[in-house]
């Protein structure tokens, strides 16, 4: 009868070390979640956020993202959709462009510097990341400057790495701040467009062919040199 009693309360004490663990693991979880969710957004409003999926934009959520440190060309780039009355056509390719990613860190930040996505150079202000296993979203706020004039735009990379390449490459830009009235040298608060690398494969480059940049490609070709931001 001891042994019995040994037995159920040993029994008793691993189930409770149990609870306890998974207790403190989902925890864990739920305040990783809303540092998380705090970084995003610092990036972009949720209502911004939202208008980028009535585009189309795949949104991979998580907090246990995939390393995705690198440099990676992007191309051919192809408009899939777009807010912006008098855009450019569904189809529109947009010129090549390449992404940097480094100092990828447990709090969701990472540091992102493009080419040619807003500008012939794009660095984000602030940043974060999400995603489960190989599925991931990187998210950028970032600042642009056009004749004295100053917007700010979301810019948010979703894609599958496999082997060091981007699978499914897909990005939505949307203006998240525009101070200037009528002055039409961007585009309005909440027009965006999502755009995909038409080929699903974004390979990865050494950081010489990401800081190279062939000359006159150093246009805003995202919105077009034809068209305002």
């Amino acid at each position: 009868m001891k042994s019995l009693n040994f037995t159920i309360i040993v029994a008793i004490v691993v189930l409770g070390l149990s609870s306890c663990s998974k207790n403190k693991e989902l925890t864990e979880e739920i305040n990783q979640a809303e540092i998380q969710k705090k970084q995003i957004q610092q990036v972009i409003p949720d209502q911004y956020l939202d208008s980028l999926k009535k585009l189309g934009l795949t949104i991979n959520t998580g907090v246990s993202p995939v390393n995705v440190e690198g440099n990676y060309a992007i191309n051919p780039l192809i408009l899939q959709s777009t807010n912006i009355k008098g855009d450019y056509v569904i189809g529109y390719k947009f010129a090549d462009a390449r992404v940097n990613l480094s100092q990828q860190k447990d709090d969701f930040s990472i540091k992102l510097l493009g080419k040619n996505f807003v500008s012939s150079r794009d660095t984000s202000l602030v940043t974060a990341v999400s995603g489960t296993g190989n599925n991931f979203t990187v998210y950028g706020k970032i600042k642009s400057t056009q004749g004295g004039k100053v917007a700010e735009f979301a810019i948010i990379f979703s894609g599958t790495l496999e082997n060091k390449t981007i699978r499914g490459f897909k990005y939505g830009l949307i203006c998240i701040s525009n101070k200037n009235g009528s002055d039409a040298t961007f585009i309005k608060e909440g027009q965006g467009r999502v755009i995909v690398e038409s080929d699903g494969l974004s390979t990865a480059i050494t950081a010489q062919d990401f800081l190279a940049i062939t000359r006159g490609k150093e246009l805003f070709q995202i919105f077009g040199s034809a068209k305002p931001f």
